[in-house]
Formats: C-alpha cells, sequence, structure tokens
C-alpha cells in the first residue's frame, strides 16, 4: 500500500521522444485502474503465515536458481493484481498483491511445484510439423491455456492471471481454464474461487475475457465445455446488478479453441481455427500437445445472434497466416447489413526457436524467434451473402487493443494499444510504447518512452465532471485519459503513465513512480463508477485488515460448493486432499 505523487524528475540519461511529466494528476482523472497478470515465476516464493500449520522445508528462491521450482513459460505464473486509485486530489493510491489461488497456497507450504500439466504444451511451435502451427509459444497461447482434464488435479493449475474486471461493485480476476477469483475491491485480499452465484459449476470453466454494452449495462462472457467431436459453449449476459438475464446454449463443431470474442448490439462473434483431435489420447492423456493438431486453413466465424437460438457460421478465406489467435479490438454493425471487426492479428510462420529458459527473452534477436508477428485487421463480413474479408490496417508490432468502453459494440474511430520498437533489424519487437490508430483513415499518433521503458497495455479512463458523471458523449470519443503501467529497465522499477487520449504523441502528462517492479502483467480495467474513489484512509484500514486476515492463515470464500455440509470449502477440499486427485 502506498500513497504515490506523480514525478517531476527529468532523467536525461538514454534517448526519449518525449520527457513531459507533471507534478499534479488531473482533478477529472477520478476512479480506479485495475491490472492483473502473471507475478510469481518460482513456485513457494511468497513463504505462508507464521502461523500456518504446515510449513516449507525450503525457504523461497530468486527466480531462475531453481529450475524446478521455475515455471517453463511467464504466462503460467502465479497471478497478481494491482490497484491504482485517483480521487481527483492530486494523489493515486497503489496497491499490489498477489492472487491466494489455492494452488498458490498450496505451494506456498510445501515450498516446491506441484502444478506440471502445461510444461509439454509450452515447448511446442518451433517446428513446422508440430501440433501447435506455430502457435505454442505465441503470446498469450490461447491455444494451450490449460491442460484438458477437468477438475482439481495436479495437472491444472488455476493461476487467475489473465484479466481483472470491474462489475456491480465486485472484483474478479480471470483464468480461461476455470473460475474467476473474488478479492476485495479496496485492500486486494483474496475472498476465494466463485461461482457467480450458483451460475457456474465448481468444474466449469469461466472465459478469460468479458465483453461489455454500455447501452443496454450489460456485461457478456462465456463458458466453453471442449470435447473430442463437439463443444458447447454457453454465452451469459449480466445485468447491473451482476443477475444473469440470458444463458443461451450453442453446439459447435469439433474441438473449439475459442480465446477470444467481441459483441455488437445484435450479435457475438467468435472465430474459430481448424483443429484436429486424436480421440485416443483425448481419452488417455488429455494432454494437449498430444491431443490437438492446429491445421493451417479457414476458420469458423460464428455470429451469434444475442439472446436467441440463432447462429450462423461463414468460413474466413485461408490467406496463409492463421485466424487462430484474434484478439479482438471491437465490433459494430455498419446499418447496411455488415459486420465490421478489428483485430490483432498473428503470424507465427517466422517463428523458428522453442521457448527460452529463465529470463526467457533478454535480447531483440531471441524475442524475434519465439514470438509471433502481431499487425492490426480489419475483418468485414457481409452477414446475408456469408463474405468475409480483411485488410491490414497496420504492420506495426501491436498489441493489446483497446477502444472507449462506451463505444463497445458500436461504431468507432480510434484504437489505443501498446507497439513495439520499429527496426530494421527485426519486425518483431516487445510492448515498448503507445499508438492511437484511426482504423478507417489509418492515421495515427505514436510516443516512444526511453529505449529501457516498456508500455504494457493502454487503458482508456473518462473524465468526471463536476457532477460525479463520466463526460461520453459522442462527439468526445478520445476527451479522456490513456493509462499504462510502464517499467523502467534502467532503475528496475514502474510507474504509472497518463496520457490525454485526444494528444499520445505529447507523451505522458503524468508519471506516477510505485517505488517498485511490477511484473509487466495482461488485461485490465478501469472502475470509473462513484464508489471507486476511495480515501487513501479507507483502502489503508483494509489494506491492514487484509494482512491481519493473511497472518492469520485464513482465506475468505463466498463459493456456493456442495461440500459445505462437511464443513470444507472449494479451496480447502484441493488444499488437503489436493495429493491424490
Amino acid at each position: 500500500f502506498k500513497v504515490c505523487h506523480p514525478s517531476s524528475e527529468d532523467d536525461d540519461s538514454g534517448t526519449n521522444t518525449d520527457t513531459s511529466t507533471s507534478t499534479t494528476l488531473p482533478s477529472d482523472l477520478i476512479g480506479t485502474y485495475y491490472k492483473s497478470g502473471p507475478a510469481m515465476f518460482s513456485a513457494g516464493s511468497l513463504l505462508p503465515p507464521k502461523k500456518s500449520l504446515t510449513q516449507p522445508k525450503q525457504p523461497p528462491v530468486p527466480d531462475g536458481t531453481d529450475a524446478e521450482r521455475m515455471v517453463q513459460h511467464p504466462f503460467e505464473g502465479d497471478g497478481g493484481i494491482l490497484g491504482v486509485t485517483f480521487n481527483g486530489d492530486g494523489t493515486a493510491i497503489a496497491r499490489y498483491r498477489y492472487v491466494r489461488t489455492a494452488a498458490l497456497t498450496r505451494e506456498r507450504k510445501k515450498g516446491k511445484k506441484l502444478y506440471n500439466g502445461m510444461e509439454a504444451t509450452r515447448g511446442v511451435g518451433a517446428e513446422s510439423n508440430d501440433n501447435s502451427g506455430g502457435q505454442g509459444n505465441d503470446f498469450p497461447v490461447p491455444l494451450y491455456k490449460h491442460h484438458l482434464q477437468p477438475g482439481l488435479n495436479k495437472f491444472r493449475k488455476n493461476t487467475s492471471n489473465t484479466r481483472a474486471i470491474y462489475w456491480s461493485k465486485k472484483l474478479l480476476t480471470l483464468w480461461e481454464g476455470g473460475l474467476p477469483y473474488k478479492l476485495d475491491a479496496l485492500g486486494l485480499s483474496t475472498e476465494g474461487r466463485s461461482q457467480l452465484g450458483g451460475v457456474l459449476g465448481e468444474e466449469d470453466p469461466f472465459s478469460g475475457t468479458v465483453a461489455y454494452d454500455l447501452k443496454k449495462n450489460r456485461l457478456i462472457s462465456y463458458s466453453n465445455k471442449q470435447g473430442s467431436g463437439s463443444s458447447m459453449m454457453t454465452i451469459y449476459e449480466f445485468n447491473a446488478k451482476f443477475r444473469v438475464v440470458s444463458e443461451m446454449e450453442y453446439k459447435l463443431p469439433g474441438f473449439a479453441l475459442i480465446s477470444d470474442f467481441a459483441v455488437t448490439d445484435k450479435y457475438a462473434l467468435f472465430v474459430q481455427p481448424p483443429v484436429t483431435t486424436n480421440g485416443m489420447q483425448f481419452m488417455m492423456s488429455k494432454d494437449p500437445s498430444k491431443t490437438l493438431k492446429v491445421e493451417q486453413g479457414e476458420a469458423l466465424l460464428h455470429i451469434i445472434k444475442r439472446g436467441s437460438p440463432d447462429m450462423k457460421t461463414i468460413p474466413i478465406p485461408f490467406d496463409g497466416a492463421s485466424d487462430a489467435d484474434l484478439h479482438f479490438c471491437n465490433a459494430f454493425e455498419d446499418g447496411n447489413g455488415k459486420v465490421i471487426f478489428d483485430v490483432i492479428r498473428s503470424d507465427s510462420r517466422h517463428v523458428s526457436s522453442k521457448p527460452q529458459s529463465w529470463p526467457w527473452s533478454s535480447t531483440t534477436d531471441s524475442y524475434d524467434k519465439s514470438s509471433s508477428r502481431k499487425s492490426l485487421w480489419r475483418y468485414t463480413v457481409d452477414v446475408k451473402s456469408a463474405v468475409v474479408t480483411k485488410e491490414c490496417t497496420s504492420d506495426m508490432q501491436t498489441y493489446f487493443g483497446i477502444v472507449n468502453p462506451s463505444r463497445s459494440g458500436q461504431n468507432y474511430s480510434y484504437i489505443y494499444a501498446a507497439v513495439g520498437a520499429e527496426s530494421a533489424d527485426s519486425k518483431v519487437s516487445p510492448p515498448q510504447g503507445i499508438v492511437k490508430i484511426n482504423p478507417e483513415t489509418k492515421e495515427k499518433q505514436v510516443w516512444y518512452p526511453k529505449e529501457f521503458e516498456f508500455c504494457g497495455e493502454p487503458m482508456y479512463a473518462p473524465r468526471k465532471n463536476s457532477d460525479g458523471e463520466s463526460e461520453d458523449d459522442e462527439k468526445k470519443e478520445d476527451d479522456g485519459y490513456i493509462l499504462s503501467l510502464l517499467f523502467n529497465g534502467a532503475k528496475k522499477e514502474s510507474e504509472i503513465i497518463v496520457f490525454e487520449a485526444s494528444d499520445i504523441v505529447k507523451g505522458p502528462i503524468s508519471r506516477i513512480p510505485l517505488g517498485i517492479a511490477v511484473p509487466h502483467g495482461l488485461y485490465g480495467c478501469f472502475a470509473s463508477s462513484e464508489e471507486c474513489n476511495w480515501s487513501a484512509e479507507e483502502i489503508e484500514r483494509r489494506a491492514k485488515l487484509s494482512d491481519k486476515m493473511e497472518s492469520r492463515g485464513n482465506m475468505w470464500n463466498e463459493v456456493k460448493s456442495d461440500f459445505s455440509g462437511l464443513g470444507l470449502r472449494l479451496d480447502d477440499f484441493e488444499e488437503y486432499f489436493g495429493e491424490i486427485l
């Protein structure tokens, strides 16, 4: 927990396109920024509370010291979450915690790695004839997110490290292979896995992403139960009170590898790549690297009418690059029978090396050889004639595309994304700068930090007027702020940077040093609802309570569980019996 003040320092080492800073934060930037991502890479890096009955035989070790305790791919790290609250008084209140998942708790007590089901799948991708189709080391590897064995067992580790969402005064962290975790929005303490009021079963998967329809005040998500011959996908729509207002099931052909989706006013859009399944391996091992093979060919676009059983499937023409790993920025209907969506598209045909050992990629050359090229594309779908066309909007190395949330599912003019530095030697570089792109005109604004600084996902934050309302009318799509977490490689520390959304090229108007190094992370959200401008005193009280609960070795849990009659919570059951499951 820390009360942070914007920095006014101007470090002149290295090179930079812009070093503007501000000693104050905008008074109309009000709300809380949450960001989730992998954070613990050596099992047992955090000692259990002193009062815990079980203590590890081995103490924590620095990352890279003990290969047997390390994850083999950074995206298998246990989840952590950053929260930064802006309440308009010129300060930011920051806190950071690990998500206390059942798996993390067990490994803390044992002091060793207990889950290894993903180790074979993270190595695929280097050979042209492997099962991944070149996607095995992609970012963030949507095809092999979890072992196919269901339930609680040593192969599946719910890291809860993919995305943070805030809806109906509830903070959740997501992971594609299992239940979400519910956290306290102020102190970030973990309350336990959530079945969302009984909506999900104890072994149900839940999407690692969500879509918003702010016109209807809806949050949309899905659960995809994959089978060797067919898959059953359930689409949920939740209202402002987190109550299910629509729950529809759809049967998808084959083993449906779904990693992302988008919505419009009428439709939900999913892209399913061509996959073949080894039925015997599916029955016996359920190891994705042995069971699945991503084919080179046409992917399927499923256009599902929201709240209806109607689904239309259209093949996407194959142009040599796979459509297996599309990351949606947004989608809308143009009013003339066409659906348009913008995506970040991966091309892994050049990938030539398997994932490196810790620290994974330490040079631009190793990053280039093991990571896919990512560019921004626009897809246009004539729904009636079932024709899909696609066009590259920008060939910059692009990550984490987002829009103003008020335009989710609607027509829009701007996409914000993280971009890699352009180089004559390589087209694939890690996320470093921030870009604002008009997908219609292809005009863009780009800002790059110093050569040792790296930005993560940008996040849009609306301005708040004097009445506390967000200013999001149609004339002000870019009249807000863009936030991003920046890592300073020279200082080994992180900071929050704030841009005017209308003028990215000007650079940050405020830089907020956090004083620690926060792992780069994946996806987050900005919570701008009325209650999210908590004071430093409120957050500090909750943080101290969280520390006190943690010191006692307790975990709050609101999960609806069939084990409650035995006096055991769902997390308790895995902790005590996980070794034999």
